[in-house]
C-alpha cells in the first residue's frame, strides 16, 4: 500500500514538472506563489536534491506571508522560523534561531556548489560578523557562485531575493545542506 501511495506521490509531481515553462537561465523565476496544498511526499522515498526543490516549492507557497519576530508559521515567520516550518515538514527539526542553524548539517564552502534547499547564512544587522538571518536558496550559477534565495525579511515578509543584491553581498558568511 506504501508503494503505491508513493508511486502516485511520485508521478503526480513529475506530472506537475512538466507542465511547467522551461527556465532559461537562473534569474527565471516564478516569482507568484503556487496554489497551496501541495501534496509533498516522504523525505525518504525521494534524493535529497528533489528533497531540496520540493522544499523550495512550498517555499514559494509562503511568499508574501508577513514577517513577525519569533514567528513559526504558517501566518507569520521570522527567518529562522520560516526555516524551521519548512524543514519540519521534510523529518528535519532545526533549532529556533540562525546563530544554531548554522550548525545543522554539512558546509557547503564554496557559493557555486550550492543545491536548492541548503542554508544560506548572512551577518547581523548590526555586526556582521555574527549570523543573524537565514535563507534557503533556490538556484545557483555554478559559473559565478551568485544565487537567488527565499526568506522571511523585516520588510516585507517572506521574499526572493538575490545574492548580489548589496545588503545580502556584504554580509554572506556560509552555507549548510541538511538533505543528503
Amino acid at each position: 500500500m506504501f508503494v503505491c501511495f508513493l508511486a502516485f506521490h511520485v508521478l503526480l509531481f513529475t506530472s506537475a514538472q512538466a507542465q511547467q515553462p522551461k527556465r532559461h537561465n537562473c534569474w527565471d523565476i516564478d516569482l507568484m506563489p503556487p496554489e497551496r496544498g501541495i501534496n509533498i511526499p516522504t523525505p525518504y522515498a525521494i534524493a535529497p536534491s528533489d528533497s531540496g526543490m520540493l522544499l523550495v516549492e512550498m517555499a514559494k507557497e509562503y511568499l508574501g506571508t508577513p514577517y513577525h519576530y519569533g514567528g513559526r508559521g504558517p501566518k507569520a515567520f521570522d527567518c529562522a522560523g520560516f526555516a524551521l516550518y519548512l524543514y519540519r515538514h521534510f523529518g528535519h527539526h532545526l533549532p529556533g534561531w540562525s546563530g544554531a542553524q548554522a550548525h545543522v548539517g554539512t558546509e557547503v564552502s564554496d557559493t557555486r556548489n550550492l543545491q536548492a534547499g541548503d542554508l544560506v547564512f548572512f551577518g547581523a544587522r548590526h555586526n556582521t560578523k555574527y549570523i543573524g538571518h537565514t535563507g534557503i536558496a533556490i538556484q545557483t550559477d555554478p559559473a559565478t557562485g551568485v544565487f537567488t534565495f527565499i526568506h522571511a525579511a523585516t520588510h516585507g515578509g517572506v521574499i526572493i531575493s538575490r545574492s548580489t543584491e548589496e545588503y545580502y553581498k556584504k554580509r554572506y558568511i556560509t552555507a549548510r545542506r541538511v538533505f543528503r
